[in-house]
């Protein structure tokens, strides 16, 4: 089985210390975008407490929950439109619940744990990028993605608004203590394009995402220059949901271009920044949480009291 040593290129982390700024939509957009250019890709959901790819896809993508293998431990990942995707979401129906049951709900300081043995351990084949959708703050997860993954980069995600930015800046200085690189930095809901005038307009003015910039370098030292991605507001797409993308014509006029065409400028900018290094070298692992030849079953999880 191909597990995270089959990634040739590029594990990249799309992450925001600041809640609710989009960044699983553009942890979705991301691989879509760069699978559309011929790589192989996974997308990983990271977040035990609050998954969001299940409800990003058709229902139908997850009805069968996720499959063990024969080993016992390692898990195939579900496919959707050649993606490898693997997420917290579907993870109740392993341990026979029903679809519409309600989610498994974890708790205790080994989830962190659980979040990076489920990456390793899924068995993703032969991939170019695996995007991993960090959940927001600094807490267990995000700390053990950015020192037991090995991190090409980061892309961050920030909005306009003034309260994201310390949030942001926050999570910036976390993964430059783990020496995680930051790729990218995208300022999502930036403006939008009004349906009369045709002019972009920015409610939130546009000086608050460069002194971000401003501020990362200074954090950490970088002497090349981040580059900044704008995301407009494109009310009439559901970037959420890749059920929005498939009409190419959604996607040709208004704010949805501007939306389409910044996008695709990330992917490039992504695809031409993690060129530059080779595949990723894997850490040794100790996750920890458990010593058993195979995933724990629900009662494990329940005895180890990671489990309300």
């Amino acid at each position: 089985m191909h597990t995270l040593s089959s990634v040739a290129r590029a594990i990249v982390a799309v992450t925001s210390c600041k809640g609710g700024v989009g960044k699983s939509t553009v942890s979705l957009e991301l691989a879509f975008r760069l699978s559309a250019r011929g790589h192989r890709v996974g997308l990983f959901d990271a977040d035990v407490h609050g998954p969001s790819l299940p409800a990003q896809l058709d229902a139908t993508v997850g009805a069968g929950g996720v499959q063990l293998a024969d080993d016992g431990f390692t898990v195939h990942p579900l496919r959707y439109d050649d993606v490898a995707l693997m997420s917290f979401g579907w993870f109740s129906r392993l341990w026979g619940r029903l679809p519409r049951d309600d989610d498994v709900t974890l708790r205790g300081a080994a989830i962190g744990s659980l979040a990076a043995a489920l990456l390793h351990t899924t068995a993703w084949g032969d991939l170019d990028f695996l995007i991993v959708d960090s959940p927001p703050g600094t807490g267990d997860i995000p700390q053990l993605l950015a020192t037991r993954v090995p991190l090409h980069g980061a892309v961050v995600v920030t909005t306009p608004s003034h309260l994201a930015t310390p949030d942001v800046l926050r999570g910036v200085r976390m993964l430059q203590r783990c020496n995680v690189p930051i790729l990218a930095v995208v300022e999502n809901l930036s403006g939008f394009r009004c349906d009369g005038c045709g002019k972009m307009h920015f409610p939130f003015g546009t000086a608050r995402s460069d002194d971000l910039l401003a501020a990362i370098g200074a954090v950490g030292g970088r002497g090349d220059p981040i580059p900044l991605f704008k995301l407009p507001i494109a009310p009439d797409v559901g970037v959420g949901s890749r059920s929005a993308h498939r009409s190419p014509a959604a996607l040709q006029s208004g704010a949805a271009a501007d939306l389409s065409a910044a996008l695709e400028d990330l992917a490039a900018q992504l695809e031409a920044s993690c060129a530059v290094r080779g595949a990723p070298e894997l850490l040794p692992q100790r996750f920890g949480f458990h010593e058993l030849p195979h995933w724990p079953t629900e009662m494990d999880v329940a005895k180890l009291g990671l489990m309300r």
